[in-house]
């Protein structure tokens, strides 16, 4: 969008130059006196440009009367550029009352010349040429209001739909903190419920119960603080992918009909609550993507766990319009998750075959208990 229709002030500065140029035309075209009556118009542009709130009315007055002096005597010959450029201006602005009466009297303002004026060009044609050059400037500056309306207009859907997104943030956060330590604590607390009651027919099982609990504790508050991690770097957090969830994510989409070749080598319980989520989340997007963009519904899926990361890796055959996966919002925010917890991402084609890979640490660093 040119910005000359996006600000106001460079606007009317753009049209300040521009009258002010045919202003100085006006001066090379006077006859006897006239040019008195061209200075008078000069500054007209000039001071609005300056004089933010000037009213509209004022300009239009400051520019229309001399016009109509001269060219009722024939004194000037141009002046009436000038004031279709100013007429733009106030159109395009802020008007009052007053404003859109003076607009009208300056719309007609030819024809009060032809009824004064013994000029044969302006009683024949000129009255109505200049009438519809007003016309189009009337116009042009109600085109260019209606534009600022609207831009105004998509900026307070913005900060709607930006306040809007705040407030499902911080509900989600809400939500997804107190999944994620919901079921811990629910079991810590059940652990040291049982020690309570059995702590002096059993005390054997009451310290067993007290070291589940202690170790269920440490593993949510491990969790708790990774994702509070996770959140302080800008990434998105969901509850982490509980015993089953990786098995029940694939069974929805084997059920839409798309088939899934899947190898797990290395142990997902060894893997860290931060790496869970983030990993969950590729797949998701992978899989999501396959389904929209890929020839045919197969993935192969590759999981391996390492002493020190987690690779997962993505193919399906490539699609017509896969090639372009690599740039859409999905892609590019996992790639931003990835980051967050210091891993690499890759989405790209592969040899017939759109590949989606991501190299995950096996634990965040400093997230430890």
């Amino acid at each position: 969008m040119p910005p000359l229709l996006r600000d106001g002030d460079e606007f009317v500065i753009g049209a300040a130059l521009l009258g002010t140029g045919f202003g100085v035309l006006n001066l090379a075209y006077t006859l006897r006196w006239g040019w008195i009556l061209a200075l008078v118009m000069l500054p007209a542009l000039i001071a609005r440009a300056c004089w933010r709130s000037m009213p509209g009315w004022l300009l239009l007055a400051w520019v229309t009367i001399p016009t109509v002096i001269g060219d009722s005597l024939v004194v000037t010959q141009t002046p009436y550029m000038v004031v279709i450029t100013a007429l733009a201006v106030v159109a395009a602005g802020r008007k009052g009352r007053a404003d859109v009466v003076a607009m009208g009297l300056c719309l007609l303002s030819p024809f009060l010349i032809w009824w004064f004026t013994t000029n044969d060009w302006n009683r024949r044609i000129g009255a109505w040429l200049w009438f519809g050059g007003l016309l189009i400037g009337w116009g042009f500056g109600h085109v260019v209001r209606q534009q600022w309306m609207l831009i105004d207009e998509l900026d307070r859907t913005r900060t709607r739909l930006a306040e809007t997104a705040v407030a499902e943030d911080r509900q989600r956060i809400a939500r997804d903190l107190h999944d994620l330590v919901g079921h811990s604590f629910s079991v810590v607390l059940l652990h040291l419920s049982g020690a309570r009651m059995i702590l002096s027919s059993s005390p054997a099982e009451a310290e067993e119960a007290l070291r589940q609990a202690e170790a269920v504790g440490r593993k949510g508050m491990d969790e708790l603080r990774q994702a509070l991690m996770l959140m302080h770097q800008g990434a998105h957090v969901t509850a982490p992918i509980e015993p089953g969830e990786l098995d029940r994510m694939l069974d929805k989409y084997r059920d839409a009909g798309m088939r899934i070749d899947i190898d797990v080598a290395g142990d997902m319980d060894g893997v860290s609550a931060a790496p869970r989520i983030v990993l969950h989340d590729v797949l998701r997007e992978a899989l999501t993507n396959v389904a929209k963009h890929a020839r045919s519904p197969e993935a192969t899926v590759r999981i391996g766990v390492e002493r020190d990361r987690v690779t997962v890796r993505v193919a399906s055959e490539l699609g017509t319009s896969s090639a372009n996966g690599g740039s859409g919002m999905g892609l590019a925010g996992l790639e931003h998750r990835v980051a967050a917890i210091d891993g690499t991402f890759e989405a790209q084609p592969d040899a017939g075959h759109w590949v989606v890979q991501a190299r995950l640490p096996r634990r965040l660093t400093g997230a430890s208990a």
